[in-house]
């Protein structure tokens, strides 16, 4: 009877680990080897716009894209650049400056909008150049917690959910798949192996002990 108790203890306890297994996790993305490559990086509602006026200075200054893909500027009033490049909003506001002045020089930088959220030290959006790939972000957001799933690293894009194994992934800091795009949120998942999760076990083991012990004694 002993033996009998104790294999049923063992099988319920397989049972509750593998519960609490099929509940760790969410359904899984797609690698990250399947991501095209980041294209030019265009201006989205929430990205922000830095314009530096050579000649004019006290125009210079950063402006958020509204949810309307507008920017608001001094004299110019409302300018639309959802969809621009760069170089393509430095040219459409060097046109519309050159009603108020001679040769306007100008020059744009775009910032782009990003959220990193879960298990790092600081969450939160980010405005971030266009240059800047998943790793350099994460590294903004003063890198993973202890307790971070380090290889189910979550890059979210267009509605599609991509996987990144960091520690892989450092091997790739130059690889254009790792590039952001306006608008990208990453998660970073926690670690099945937790401390509250091993207390988890650690109850379910003490459960299953206990029925154990009661089922000899009957």
């Amino acid at each position: 009877m002993r033996c009998g108790s104790r294999a049923i203890g063992w099988l319920a306890f397989s049972l509750v680990i593998g519960n609490l297994n099929a509940c760790g996790g969410r359904p899984g993305g797609l690698p990250i080897s399947e991501l095209q490559p980041a294209p030019t990086a265009t201006v989205r509602p929430g990205d922000v716009i830095q314009i530096e006026f050579w000649q004019q200075p006290e125009l210079t200054g950063e402006r958020i894209v509204d949810r309307s893909g507008n920017i608001h500027l001094p004299l110019l009033r409302s300018v639309h650049v959802a969809g621009l490049d760069a170089e393509e909003v430095q040219a459409r506001l060097t046109e519309r400056y050159s009603d108020y002045y001679a040769d306007p020089l100008i020059v744009v930088n775009v910032r782009l909008g990003v959220s990193v959220t879960g298990e790092v030290r600081q969450p939160a959006r980010y405005t971030v150049d266009p240059a800047f790939n998943v790793l350099d972000v994460i590294g903004l957001a003063g890198g993973l917690l202890f307790d971070a799933k380090r290889d189910e690293i979550e890059l979210n894009r267009g509605g599609q959910r991509y996987i990144i194994d960091i520690d892989r992934a450092t091997l790739l800091t130059d690889s254009e798949s790792l590039r952001l795009q306006s608008g990208d949120w990453i998660y970073v998942p926690r670690s099945f192996w937790t401390l509250q999760r091993t207390a988890t076990y650690l109850s379910a083991a003490a459960i299953i002990i206990s029925t154990i012990a009661i089922i000899d004694r009957i």
